[in-house]
């Protein structure tokens, strides 16, 4: 039974996380008028990267032939350096241990600062970095860096500042919670996770063009 879960949670990680953004934004509409603006702007920053991770690995969803096999030039894009299960555990502890716990401690701004952080990084890792690569002008994860990481961060950090919570320190504090987060989940994860002989390939769908190249 473990393992049927298993199984479906590495199908559909990205899927319930679609769902989970969409009843946390239905949750902030009905509670707009008494959540504080700076926790509303909080959820919203959480929904974002559940969007990012969907736009990455369901629609289009070819971010893993992206990485594999233009960044990688791996000769086994459908599971190495990154397969699904190295995905699915990566990427839901960024949204989950990462990205939301600053929801609820919306005081501590070098805490929301950090995700902050991440999602511009997302914009200059999607918009330039993996273009040049792969010699494009879009890559799936592209749009929701752009229009929700860009525009809810800034938001973010206009708030913070409006409520006197964003200090030099929290700067610091921030910058280097996200730097660590950055080396450990993405960095050193696929690293610590990659397998040559994972038995959990990526589908053609989530290869896309790379699917054969």
């Amino acid at each position: 039974m473990e393992v049927i879960h298993l199984n479906m949670l590495r199908k559909y990680w990205q899927d319930l996380g679609l769902l989970v953004a969409s009843l946390v934004c239905i949750y902030v509409v009905i509670n707009w008028g008494t959540l504080s603006r700076i926790n509303s702007i909080l959820w919203l920053s959480f929904v974002a990267i559940l969007l990012h991770q969907f736009e990455e690995y369901r629609w289009p969803g070819y971010f893993a032939g992206l990485f594999n096999k233009a960044l990688f030039r791996s000769e086994a894009p459908e599971r190495y350096p990154l397969n699904k299960q190295s995905a699915m555990i990566i990427n839901i502890i960024i949204a989950y241990v990462f990205y939301l716990p600053p929801v609820f401690f919306p005081s501590l701004a070098w805490l929301g600062l950090a995700p902050v952080l991440m999602g511009f990084f997302q914009i200059i890792w999607h918009g330039i970095f993996a273009n040049i690569k792969a010699k494009s002008i879009y890559n799936p994860g592209l749009f929701s860096a752009i229009f929700l990481h860009l525009p809810i961060g800034s938001w973010y950090i206009n708030c913070a500042y409006d409520q006197h919570l964003l200090t030099s320190t929290d700067w610091i504090w921030g910058t280097i919670y996200f730097v660590i987060a950055v080396y450990i989940l993405i960095v050193k994860g696929n690293m610590w996770l990659r397998n040559k002989n994972s038995i959990h390939p990526f589908s053609q769908n989530q290869l896309g063009p790379y699917y054969n190249k």
